[in-house]
C-alpha cells in the first residue's frame, strides 16, 4: 500500500465517534420540545449531548485534510453530493407536508423550497451549508491550511474566545450571546476551528498517554461541561439552548477529550462503527418521525423523553438498513 492510500485509510475509530454524535444529536432532539420556550425534560442529558456538533465537525476534518490533495475534482464531487442529498431531501418533505398534513400543492411547493436550503423542522441539514463553504475555502487554501495548521487553529481559536468573552460580558450586562445574531451555518470561526481540530487531533502521537487517562479525562470533562451549561444557560440567561457555547474554553477541552478518548478505546469504537453505514440515513429519518408523531410534544419528564430517544434511535436505525436496499432510496440516505 503507497504512503497516499494511507493516509485517506479510514480510521475506525472516526466512525465510531460520527455514529456516537448522531445519537448525540438525538438526545437533543428529543430532550426538550421543537420550540425554543419548550421545557428541557432532562437538562443532564440534554447539555450532555451539545458535543455532537463539534465531534461532527472534527470528524469531516480530521477526513478531509488527510487527503494529499483537494483539487476541483474532488471539491465537484462533494458539492454536488450536498447538492443531491439537499434535493432529494426537499422533494422528500413536499411530498411528505402534501400527504401526511394535506397541504395544498402551493404550500407543498414552498416547504419542498424551504427543504432545498435547509430552513425547515423536517430535517435538520444546516449544516451541510458550512461543509460547502469550508470546502469552497479548501479549494483555494487547502495546503496553505494544512502547512500552517498550528498557527491557523491558534487564530481560530483565539477567534472563537473572543467571541465567548464578549458574550460573558453581554450576559453579565444582562444581555445575550452575541453569537445568537449570526446563523449557526455562517459561524465558521468556529466550525473551522473544530474541523482543523479534527486533523490535529487524528495525527497527534498519542501513544505516550494512558488511555485510561484520556477516558478519564472526558468523564470528567463530561460533567463539568454539563454542569457549566446548565449554570450559564438553565441558571443565568433563563434560555435552556446552549448551541451558542461551542466557542467555550470548556466545550472545546471536552470535545477533545471525547474524540481522544474514542482513540484510546478502539474496542468501543468499533462497536459504535458497526452502525456508521445506516447513520446519516437514520439522522434524516428522525426528523420526520418526530413531526409526524408529535413526539416532542407527546413527552413528559426525563423518563418518558429517555424512553423516546431510546426508541427513536432503534426504529430510524432499522428503517435507515432497511431503505438502504432500495437503489432510488439508497442515494438518498448516503452522504
Amino acid at each position: 500500500m503507497n504512503v497516499s492510500a494511507q493516509k485517506t485509510k479510514r480510521l475506525p475509530y472516526l466512525d465510531g465517534i460520527k455514529t456516537f454524535a448522531l445519537l448525540m444529536v438525538f438526545a437533543l432532539h428529543t430532550q426538550r420540545g421543537s420550540e425554543v420556550t419548550a421545557p428541557c425534560h432532562d437538562a443532564v442529558l440534554f447539555y450532555a449531548a451539545r458535543c455532537c456538533m463539534p465531534l461532527f465537525f472534527m470528524v469531516n476534518g480530521s477526513l478531509m485534510l488527510r487527503r494529499e490533495t483537494f483539487d476541483f475534482s474532488y471539491y465537484k464531487r462533494k458539492i454536488l453530493g450536498i447538492a443531491r442529498v439537499l434535493l432529494l431531501n426537499g422533494i422528500c418533505i413536499g411530498v411528505y407536508v402534501f400527504v401526511v398534513h394535506q397541504f395544498p400543492i402551493a404550500k407543498a411547493v414552498k416547504e419542498m423550497l424551504k427543504g432545498f436550503l435547509s430552513y425547515t423542522s423536517y430535517a435538520y441539514l444546516w449544516f451541510l451549508y458550512s461543509f460547502a463553504l469550508i470546502y469552497t475555502l479548501l479549494l483555494f487554501c487547502f495546503d496553505w491550511i494544512k502547512k500552517n495548521l498550528n498557527c491557523v487553529l491558534g487564530v481560530l481559536g483565539a477567534v472563537c474566545l473572543g467571541v465567548m468573552l464578549v458574550s460573558l460580558l453581554s450576559i453579565a450586562q444582562g444581555g445575550f450571546f452575541v453569537q445568537e445574531r449570526v446563523t449557526q451555518r455562517l459561524r465558521l470561526w468556529t466550525w473551522l476551528f473544530y474541523f482543523c481540530l479534527g486533523y490535529k487531533l487524528s495525527v497527534l502521537d498519542v501513544s505516550r498517554w494512558s488511555p485510561q487517562l484520556l477516558r478519564g479525562g472526558a468523564v470528567v470533562l463530561t460533567a463539568a461541561s454539563i454542569a457549566w451549561q446548565y449554570e450559564l444557560c438553565f441558571r443565568v440567561t433563563g434560555q435552556i439552548e446552549s448551541n451558542y457555547m461551542y466557542d467555550d474554553i470548556v466545550i472545546m477541552a471536552w470535545s477533545i477529550s471525547l474524540f481522544l478518548a474514542f482513540r484510546a478505546s478502539p474496542r468501543v469504537s468499533a462497536w459504535f462503527g458497526k452502525f456508521a453505514p445506516y447513520s446519516f440515513g437514520a439522522f434524516l429519518i428522525h426528523g420526520f418521525l418526530l413531526d409526524a408523531f408529535q413526539l416532542q410534544s407527546a413527552v413528559n419528564g426525563p423518563v418518558q423523553a429517555g424512553v423516546m430517544w431510546a426508541g427513536l434511535i432503534v426504529i430510524c436505525w432499522v428503517l435507515s438498513w432497511l431503505l438502504s436496499h432500495v437503489p432510488v432510496i439508497r442515494e438518498m440516505l448516503r452522504y
